[in-house]
């Protein structure tokens, strides 16, 4: 997010205590969705977390459960949210996840905060630096 911008819509942590944050935040009033192979597919559930997200105080908090996570979290989510029932890597359940509550519209974002940003180019690649 420091060069490509974006820190006014997303906050990525890795810390050392994720149940604390998950239990924390769901007291301050936030909805905790854990995206999982095991939940209810995404798209029976995506219209239920975009109108529940509305009532909330806090954004959404997004836990990404991984091959050994641990059985608490599903419990202890808002939502269990599956992304396909197969194997899947972290970062393709986050992008259709990212996807979905953003009806698409994620892919014309441009994040004022960007040191640099992309022309799309039918060939080749262009990079514009910017004077933040």
């Amino acid at each position: 997010m420091e060069v490509w911008g974006g820190k006014s819509y997303f906050k990525v942590e890795f810390v050392d205590n994720p149940k604390k944050i998950v239990k924390s935040w769901r007291e301050k009033g936030g909805l905790v969705v854990h995206l999982t192979m095991y939940g209810k597919m995404i798209d029976d559930m995506i219209d239920e977390i975009t109108k529940a997200s509305k009532n909330f105080t806090l954004p959404l908090l997004v836990v990404i459960g991984s091959e050994k996570v641990e059985g608490w979290y599903y419990y202890n989510s808002d939502y269990n949210i599956g992304i396909g029932n197969q194997p899947h890597s972290e970062v393709s359940a986050l992008a259709i996840f990212l996807d979905r509550i953003y009806k698409g519209e994620e892919l014309y974002i441009h994040f004022s905060d960007a040191k640099f940003y992309i022309i799309p180019q039918l060939k080749g690649k262009r990079v514009v630096k910017t004077d933040k």
